[in-house]
């Protein structure tokens, strides 16, 4: 067995030079003799397992990449070079070949029961290679200078019996304890179409069912709790469907989650109720866990990441629905209260305007203030139902325009001048507004790089060399660079976003 030590110090000489001399003691080796390789450098891995194929050595040899800081990982590949030599039951007739720099290495904790020779090179300081030499003198081994490594052959002894030993059959292959068999993923593919399939009846079922014109219906479709009870299907369309939201609509009642997915969805302008939209994330996440269980190989990864994938999906896209309703909402209210102060000034009432907004004007403004005259006929203040509106929206700007309006229902004055003002105020804050983000889209397009640059490339690292990047999380230097970097990254994140992030 040789065990070559990888190390990524000095340089690359020390790899070179290591081959060089591995080589020679190969070349002068008998022909029927197995040879095994182990790399080691903070730890150790075995690379190819004894045999008499020279090919396979070279090319084994020649693939070995630098890697680790340190020759610590020797005593780990001693033991299970010895382990593999005694599974054989070749230790009679067998030694060990250590090639290294002993960089940093420290003295093994074990006696090893085979002959061990070694080869050592010393560049510096820190290459301990007393300790690898007195290894081989403890075990019977020999130290040769790295031109004459062929001479360590002689000490081989022969083989007791002439006929060649068979090869041992390739131990087959550890199989991971969650492992996806063919079997297995085909069924987890008719898994996750039928899933999809049955999303996809689901919606239509809800989509084409009938509502039954009641009064109370009319009245709560103007509520957070729209769909959830005032809106059932006929059972004749969509039994399976309504069968499944019935259920959900159970456990979301017993958990008491329903009233506020209610508001949220209601918020986001979502048409559907709280159990659809829970069912369909449901679908999504067990469609996912089935995906990325074929995908990675392994059932419990792939069902925890598909509920956490599942969720965080539909919560982001309604945070991104609510987000955008908002933001149309501000966009359109400048407009919406220019509509109202001409109405006021050519004589008509301020729930006759608002009336107005809601026949000619576009969504969600309309549909909002529809919400607030509903209200009002139903014997609520007109600026506490406008008050509703801002609060669901979380405009501030209309939020001042209900002050304005009950200032003058109290002390009088021109109502549509207020509220030309405050439209042209609204405005002026909005043309400045787009200028700061244009001024401010360098910097955030800055700030957006440099926060993905080390993620990516840090990704990236760990995917191609894992080796390169081991010593980042195996060795305490590695660890405390990297606590540092990430402290780093968040106080970088938060200064960055302090830049751009301009109030106006």
């Amino acid at each position: 067995m040789i065990l070559l030590d990888n190390n990524i110090s000095p340089a690359k000489k020390q790899l070179a030079d290591e081959r060089q001399a591995e080589q020679a003691y190969v070349q002068a080796l008998p022909a029927d003799v197995e040879v095994g390789l182990i790399v080691f450098n903070t730890t150790w891995q075995v690379v190819l397992k004894p045999t008499p194929d020279r090919a396979a050595l070279a090319a084994a040899v020649a693939a070995v990449k630098r890697a680790g800081y340190t020759s610590n990982g020797v005593s780990g590949a001693l033991a299970r070079a010895a382990k593999i030599v005694g599974r054989l039951g070749a230790a009679s007739t067998s030694r060990l070949l250590v090639l290294t720099n002993g960089e940093f290495m420290k003295k093994p904790s074990q006696t090893v029961p085979l002959p061990v020779d070694a080869i050592t090179w010393r560049f510096d300081r820190d290459d301990y290679v007393k300790i690898a030499q007195a290894v081989a003198a403890a075990s019977g081994g020999h130290v040769a200078a790295p031109g004459r490594s062929s001479r360590l052959v002689r000490f081989i002894p022969p083989k007791p019996h002439p006929t060649k030993r068979p090869a041992p059959a390739p131990a087959p292959a550890a199989q991971p304890r969650w492992h996806v068999t063919k079997k297995l993923g085909e069924v987890l593919a008719v898994v996750f179409v039928s899933l999809f399939a049955l999303t996809l009846l689901l919606l239509r079922s809800l989509r084409n069912s009938e509502r039954r014109p009641m009064l109370a219906g009319q009245i709560e479709r103007y509520g957070p709790m729209a769909a959830s009870g005032a809106t059932p299907a006929k059972e004749s369309s969509g039994t399976l469907a309504q069968t499944a939201v019935g259920l959900m609509g159970q456990v979301l009642k017993s958990r008491n989650a329903e009233p506020r997915l209610a508001l949220r969805l209601d918020r986001g302008g979502v048409a559907r109720s709280p159990a659809e939209w829970a069912l369909l994330g449901v679908c999504v996440s067990a469609g996912l866990a089935a995906l990325l269980s074929v995908l990675f190989s392994n059932v419990l990864l792939g069902v925890l990441l598909g509920v956490v994938v599942g969720w965080l999906v539909m919560r982001l896209t309604l945070d991104v629905k609510i987000a955008k309703r908002r933001a149309a909402f501000d966009e359109q209210l400048p407009n919406v209260l220019q509509l109202v102060a001409g109405s006021l000034q050519t004589g008509f009432s301020l729930a006759q305007s608002l009336d107005g907004v809601v026949r000619e004007g576009a969504q969600p403004a309309a549909g909002e203030f529809a919400r607030a005259l509903a209200e009002t006929r139903l014997g609520v203040d007109i600026d506490v139902s406008m008050d509703g509106v801002a609060d669901r929206m979380q405009s501030a700007d209309l939020r001042w325009v209900i002050m304005a309006v009950r200032i003058q229902r109290e002390t009088g004055g021109n109502l549509a001048e207020v509220l030309r003002n405050t439209v042209a105020t609204m405005r002026e804050r909005a043309f400045l507004r787009r200028q700061v983000r244009t001024l401010s889209a360098e910097g955030r397009l800055s700030a957006y790089i440099l926060l993905a640059l080390p993620i990516l490339v840090g990704g990236w690292l760990f995917y191609s060399d894992p080796t390169y990047m081991r010593p980042l999380y195996t060795t305490f230097f590695g660890v405390s660079m990297l606590v540092i970097a990430s402290v780093l990254f968040v106080g970088g994140a938060i200064w960055m976003r302090n830049l751009i992030n301009i109030k106006v």
